[in-house]
């Protein structure tokens, strides 16, 4: 059931298209979050990995950042019009060997190979830049949430909302 909303109605609008055609978008709760932290750190640059359809990468991209999405299945990457078409850990490597940077990357993909490329997101984002992976509280991310958790050159939050969110802070 969709409750009022801080979300802008072109998002509400958008969530309900989605829901009605039975896509795992991220729930509303999860969604406001999203929207509120880009409104607070506002990113200039954001990798999401996984993007589906494009609905998180419309909040991402909500305040004007630099928005690249990678995305596995062809038909959704056309939909979503997304940036790079392919799997989420090769192309994390290759950013990594040409040196990009990020402010913000956002992982929505395979929660079971979050762990995978976790530390070449590090090297993705800046100093006081975020991670933020969704889906953090399945027992498939375990491993991950463990591991953002005790890393020493992160800041870890973690938001209970649903299936959960980690949030973490580049400190060195």
């Amino acid at each position: 059931m969709l409750t009022d909303s801080m979300l802008p109605k072109k998002f509400r609008e958008f969530e309900k298209e989605c829901l009605a055609r039975n896509l795992p978008i991220v729930n509303r709760k999860r969604a406001e979050w999203l929207y509120n932290k880009v409104k607070e750190v506002k990113p200039r640059s954001i990798l999401e990995i996984g993007t589906l359809n494009g609905y998180s990468g419309c909040i991402l991209g909500s305040q004007g950042a630099k928005l690249t999405t990678i995305e596995l299945e062809t038909d959704k990457a056309e939909e979503a019009r997304v940036t790079i078409v392919g799997d989420g850990v090769e192309v994390v490597k290759n950013l990594v060997k040409r040196k990009e940077k990020f402010d913000l990357v956002f992982l929505d993909f395979a929660q079971r190979r979050y762990i995978e490329i976790l530390e070449e997101c590090i090297k993705l984002v800046r100093k006081g830049g975020i991670v933020i992976a969704d889906n953090i509280l399945l027992p498939k991310c375990k491993e991950y949430l463990d591991a953002v958790k005790n890393h020493p050159k992160l800041k870890t939050e973690i938001i209970e909302i649903s299936q959960g969110l980690s949030c973490s802070q580049m400190i060195r």
